[in-house]
């Protein structure tokens, strides 16, 4: 074998294993996410948001509380976009969510055969100003496919939805 061929052959080598490696740490799936407001309503800029009740309509009950996981990642996004409602009165919007769809997946199945073992987190929920209903939250993630990168997605993908909601909300919220 020619010096040329030689190299050819380890540089394929290489290169598939570099694809394998990535596969493995790597991770792909879907993200969707809404907000929409009533056309008739006008919020005051970085008008602060609080957070209310999580509700889990799976039908399932989980190994972790996913409705408090919600709940806390909601918080912090919010804190994070200072879109959180600090207490006390004024005028503030509360957001109801309800979890839909969870689906905690599993790292190696997904790594073995893309789509088997998805992680999966569909929220919708209600914004509302006092008793008015002023906009709705639609949000889904998935995570299909990659290997031990995604190890920890049943939790990480409940800051990830609440990330997408915070940040359609903060970009609703400030115009």
């Amino acid at each position: 074998m020619s010096a040329t061929r030689h190299y050819r052959a380890t540089g394929r080598v290489l290169f598939l294993m570099l694809t394998a490696v990535l596969a493995l740490l790597s991770a792909c799936g879907s993200v969707q996410h809404s907000v929409k407001l009533d056309e008739s309503f006008t919020p005051d800029s970085g008008t602060p948001i609080q957070v209310g009740q999580v509700a889990n309509q799976t039908g399932h009950t989980f190994d972790v509380n996913v409705e408090q996981l919600l709940t806390d990642a909601l918080t912090e996004k919010l804190r994070d976009k200072q879109l959180l409602w600090p207490g006390g009165d004024g005028r503030r919007l509360m957001l109801t969510s309800t979890i839909v769809e969870y689906e905690e997946g599993n790292a190696f199945k997904r790594w073995m055969l893309p789509g088997w073992g998805s992680t999966v987190l569909t929220v919708r929920g209600d914004l509302k100003d006092g008793e008015r209903l002023v906009g709705s939250v639609d949000a889904r993630r998935t995570v299909s496919f990659g290997g031990a990168f995604t190890i920890g997605a049943w939790k990480s993908i409940v800051g990830n939805v609440a990330e997408d909601i915070v940040g359609e909300l903060h970009a609703k919220l400030q115009r």
